[in-house]
C-alpha cells in the first residue's frame, strides 16, 4: 500500500518539492491523512466518505492493539487537518488536479468486508489483527 500511496502523493506534489522529499518518511496514516485533507479542502464530498471507510479499516488492520489504532487515527486526523489548512490558506496545489488524482485513486477499487478485511486492488489482503467486537 505504501508504494501506491507514495506514487499518488508524488504525482500530486510535483510542484511542492519540499513535501515530495518527505513523503517516503511519512507513515501510511500521515499519507492517507494528507490525501484526505487535500480532498476535503477541494470539496471531494462523497468520494471522501468512501476513502475514510477504506482508510479507517486499513489503519485498524495494521494496529496490533487498540492503543496503537488510536494513535494511528490521531496521526491520520492531524495530517488531514494540516493538509486541509495548508490547502485552504496557501492553495498549495490546483484543486482540479487534486480532485482528479483523488477520484482516480486505485484505492477506490478496494473491497471492504463485514469482518473488517480489505481486498486491495492489487489482490493483496489487509486482514484484522484482532477480531472485530460485535456490539
Amino acid at each position: 500500500m505504501k508504494k501506491n500511496m507514495y506514487m499518488i502523493l508524488l504525482s500530486l506534489m510535483i510542484a511542492q518539492p519540499v513535501w515530495a522529499q518527505n513523503i517516503k518518511k511519512m507513515s501510511d496514516a500521515e499519507q492517507l491523512g494528507m490525501l484526505a485533507g487535500w480532498a476535503m479542502a477541494c470539496g471531494a464530498e462523497k468520494k471522501l466518505e468512501d476513502f475514510e471507510i477504506i482508510a479507517s479499516r486499513l489503519l485498524a488492520n495494521q494496529s496490533a492493539t487498540d492503543e496503537l489504532e488510536k494513535h494511528e487515527v490521531q496521526v491520520y486526523t492531524q495530517a488531514k487537518w494540516v493538509a486541509l489548512q495548508q490547502q485552504k490558506k496557501g492553495n498549495l496545489a490546483d484543486c482540479h488536479e487534486i480532485l482528479e488524482g483523488f477520484n482516480n485513486l486505485p484505492l477506490f477499487n478496494a473491497t471492504v468486508y463485514a469482518d473488517g478485511s480489505v481486498k486491495l486492488p492489487d489482490g493483496a489482503w489487509s486482514k484484522p489483527l484482532r477480531p472485530i467486537k460485535k456490539r
